[in-house]
């Protein structure tokens, strides 16, 4: 019975820290604005988020995500450039640059979205 409450007590451990190797979510909502972010992935190849417009006016958008380990120190960052959102609407992103290792930003204790620029466009 001890050795079945051990490795019980052992498997949790390494779940619950497994959790704590990303620290960011992969999707959400971007502060300040009506643009929700899901499917985040960092790879090699750079960085790839699928934005979705949840407004019912179309928008004008560019953002920086920033990637900060576990002191807050920046590891790095992606500029999304300006772009056109239809209202209910999504726009996929994929090998957008990314300034920094990927790695370490892949692994980072938290990111950070910031809208550079966020408009409604009326007609």
């Amino acid at each position: 019975m001890k050795k079945i409450t051990c490795a019980v007590l052992g498997i949790i451990l390494i779940l619950a820290t497994s959790g704590a190797v990303f620290g960011w979510d992969a999707e959400g909502v971007i502060y300040g604005t009506d643009v929700e972010y899901s499917g985040l992935a960092v790879s090699k190849n750079g960085v790839s988020v699928k934005l979705t417009n949840t407004s019912n006016t179309d928008v004008k958008v560019s953002l920086k995500l920033t990637f900060y380990d576990k002191n807050g120190s920046s590891l790095g960052y992606s500029i999304f450039g300006l772009r056109e959102i239809q209202a209910d609407f999504y726009a996929d992103i994929s090998g957008n640059y990314l300034n920094g290792k990927w790695k370490e930003c892949r692994d980072a204790a938290r990111m950070e979205f910031v809208k550079m620029t966020y408009e409604p466009i009326y007609y």
